[in-house]
């Protein structure tokens, strides 16, 4: 029995959010594409929501800003400068051919550590590119151009599919009421 100052352990999953039943009718390729994820349908759909979400909250960053095909940002990146210093024996051992002397290898290493590892940083610092991600295929481009390229002949496919099964369905009714 617990003592009164114990407060009882909570039973059950912890609540997520709000439950509420959905029916869905999707194209045959669209129900293979949930599939084939791998994900349960509600997964599936939390994770496209996301996406979405994440891409619109991008676009909208950058419809504030200039007009550029990507977001460019120099930020440190993690690649420490021994992970260089390592390449840098790495291909010295395996290199089949004779190295050039000595003092161009010096040169060419502190010219790179110079321009990655800038001030004697301990992580890389170089120019970075946001990548957009396709709000309705989850695939990821390098520009906003690319993505809508891709997604129109998708939208459309989409769309007919969706006509067709609108067609299906009014002439079931038709032929239900005939």
């Amino acid at each position: 029995m617990q003592s009164p100052s114990q407060e009882p352990r909570p039973v059950g999953r912890p609540a997520q959010g709000i439950t509420k039943k959905v029916s869905l009718t999707l194209s045959e390729e669209e129900w293979n594409e949930i599939e084939q994820s791998g994900m349960t349908k509600g997964a599936f759909v939390k994770d496209r929501m996301r996406k979405a979400k994440k891409a619109a909250s991008l676009e909208a960053s950058t419809a504030l800003q200039p007009n550029t095909q990507f977001e460019r940002e120099r930020r440190s990146v993690d690649y420490p400068r021994h992970y260089a210093e390592e390449r840098w024996s790495i291909y010295q051992q395996f290199l089949n051919e004779e190295l050039p002397p000595d003092d161009v290898i010096e040169a060419a290493k502190k010219s790179m550590y110079k321009v990655l590892y800038p001030n004697q940083a301990e992580n890389a610092v170089l120019e970075t590119r946001d990548q957009y991600i396709c709000p309705f295929t989850g695939k990821r481009f390098s520009s906003m151009d690319k993505l809508v390229g891709s997604a129109i002949p998708t939208l459309i496919q989409w769309a007919t599919a969706q006509q067709r099964r609108e067609a299906e369905r009014a002439a079931a009714r038709s032929q239900e009421n005939s």
